[in-house]
């Protein structure tokens, strides 16, 4: 056991984990091929894979030992790992994944179709009604979506960007409260950044609504998942003992969303609580928890809900070639996607540049230095306009006037994106040009229109991990500017002592993990071009087909008018 724990695993849990299944479960035949085994389930887990087909093993991944699959499928089949309901191992046809994981995944498909129970019909009259006055501007699949709120209690919406998911969740409210104007109806999204773009796109329809159902709709709540469950160190405060008394609920990004978080949720609502899940199911798997959402639009799992389940497929938001280049992606894959983007050198609106990994790329840095220039002068033009009684408060709601207004604006017209935290382009290295090498131990130091963001969720103070902020102020009056939304779902500018923030991140980049959910007029994308780099190169990331191919789905449609996608030049490779 000791000279098979000396040999190499991808990370040292790995290494422990072999271990620990060794230890209580013994393999009835054990073979070295089941480090190949464990290394390339917990691979896939780290992406958010569940499941991993052994036909498909990742590009390039360093495998032990040879003969993958037939040899690994033998030796894993002779352990006697995958026999019995207590096996570490779930194995179903080419199919392999953790049990734990697995059966998570099989129970919160149990708990959704145990609610998937028909509801009492509208009126034939009223039901006319509503149809003439609010559904004619609709397409058929959105029109469909909007009259499955009549009848069924789960209704699962998809669709890409630009599909007019948010038009439809609209409509599929006020059917809600048409039917029953005292409802009580929630929005909820994982991060703060989505909950608050889903209540200003809806705040921004109702416009033109008349009263009071343009009141009602303007006072739905919108906040984090972890917020409405009340999340603290224990886990969940709200659940089946403490339940939501809810009649209703929205649950937008849903490609976000983890399986402790939608087993909280469906845990601590009624059984009569309606509830419409919404997301886009070509993003992002969320990390090492399995995509629910995923696996819902799954063929096999889809057939459970075919009745309650639509997909938007037209388009309303035309990103020109930013949209030709996603629908490439998601359609042809990779390969295409690339070709696609070398042909596009005179694109209005993409750009690809190519550049050394030896340093950031010129783009990055130009961008990057105006983009800190202007902050830093927008910061310092709100400080005139929040009262000098508010600097003697570790925390306190200021008067949103039009230059902090625009500095918000201005902090959400970037992205910089990069695909891993570490590495030549990485989120850490870009920190390191603009905040010094020492930057993540100096965060005192950090100096005034320096962009923020939250890491963990601070409900005492109104933020969620992923929520971006700014330093404002030096010295003794150095704090930090957040847009939020209060308890009593209004939009404020809160102004926060750094002693108050448990902790927190520069924001100038972001891993394209941190990005979902959010949206810019410009996205500058890292992507260094590590399936061509050598094997001796102890910088690369090997992804496979499927998780490279939602990575740069998920970049790219950040991106709202502007795409520059930053490559390495061939003498790296």
């Amino acid at each position: 056991m000791r000279e098979l724990l000396k040999r190499k695993f991808s990370t040292d849990l790995n290494k422990s984990l072999l271990a620990t299944l060794i230890r209580h479960f013994p393999p009835i035949k054990f073979n070295e091929a089941l480090i190949d085994v464990v290394n390339v389930l917990m691979d896939g887990l780290s992406r958010g894979d569940v499941y991993i087909d052994m036909k498909e093993i990742p590009r390039d991944f360093e495998l032990k030992y040879k003969g993958w699959p037939s040899h690994h499928m033998k030796v894993l089949l002779e352990s006697g790992w995958t026999k019995g309901d207590q096996s570490p191992i779930v194995l179903n046809g080419d199919l392999i994944s953790w049990r734990r994981t697995h059966n998570e995944i099989v129970e919160t498909i149990h708990k959704i179709l145990v609610r998937n129970q028909p509801i009492n019909h509208l009126s034939k009259e009223l039901t006319i009604q509503i149809d003439a006055k609010n559904l004619e501007h609709l397409n058929i699949q959105q029109k469909e979506a909007v009259n499955l709120v009549k009848s069924e209690r789960i209704i699962l919406l998809s669709g890409g960007p630009g599909t007019g998911k948010t038009s439809t969740i609209l409509q599929m409210l006020l059917q809600a409260l048409i039917r029953n104007p005292t409802l009580d109806i929630a929005m909820a999204a994982p991060t703060g950044k989505a909950a608050k773009k889903l209540k200003d796109t809806i705040q921004a329809g109702i416009k033109n609504f008349e009263d009071p159902v343009k009141d009602k709709l303007s006072n739905i709540p919108s906040k984090t998942l972890h917020k409405w469950l009340e999340a603290g160190p224990n886990g969940f405060r709200r659940n089946s003992r403490r339940l939501l008394k809810l009649d209703l609920i929205v649950i937008d990004e849903m490609s976000m969303v983890d399986l402790s978080t939608i087993n909280g949720l469906l845990d601590a609502l009624t059984k009569s609580c309606q509830i419409i899940l919404v997301g886009d199911p070509d993003q992002l798997l969320p990390i090492g928890s399995g995509g629910i959402w995923q696996i819902l639009q799954e063929k096999e799992t889809k057939t459970n809900y075919q009745t309650n389940s639509v997909k938007l497929t037209k388009s309303y938001r035309n990103k020109g070639d930013i949209a030709l280049l996603r629908n490439t992606l998601k359609d042809e894959g990779v390969d295409a996607f690339w070709h696609l983007l070398s042909m596009k050198e005179d694109s209005s609106n993409i750009r690809q540049y190519y550049s050394s990994l030896n340093s950031i790329p010129d783009p990055v840095v130009k961008t990057l230095l105006s983009y800190r220039k202007k902050l830093k002068k927008l910061t310092e033009n709100c400080i005139n306009h929040i009262p000098n009684e508010a600097w003697q408060s570790s925390m306190i709601d200021v008067e949103q006037s039009v230059e902090i207004i625009k500095l918000f604006k201005f902090i959400d017209n970037l992205l910089i994106l990069c695909p891993q935290r570490y590495g030549p382009w990485g989120v850490k290295k870009i920190h390191e040009l603009l905040l010094g090498k020492r930057f993540e131990k100096e965060v005192h130091m950090w100096k005034e229109g320096t962009p923020i963001m939250a890491k963990s969720n601070q409900p005492e103070i109104g933020l969620a991990n992923g929520d971006v902020g700014i330093i404002i102020g030096n010295g003794e009056n150095r704090r930090f500017l957040f847009n939020l939304f209060s308890e009593e779902q209004r939009l404020v500018t809160r102004l926060i002592n750094p002693s108050r923030l448990t902790i927190y991140d520069a924001a100038y980049a972001m891993t394209i993990h941190k990005a979902q959910g959010s949206e810019a007029d410009q996205v500058l994308l890292l992507w260094p071009n590590t399936s061509k780099v050598s094997k001796e190169n102890s910088l690369k990331k090997h992804y496979s087909d499927d998780y490279e191919k939602r990575l740069i789905y998920t970049a790219i449609t950040r991106a709202k008018k502007q795409l520059l996608v930053i490559t390495n030049k061939e003498e790296d490779y």
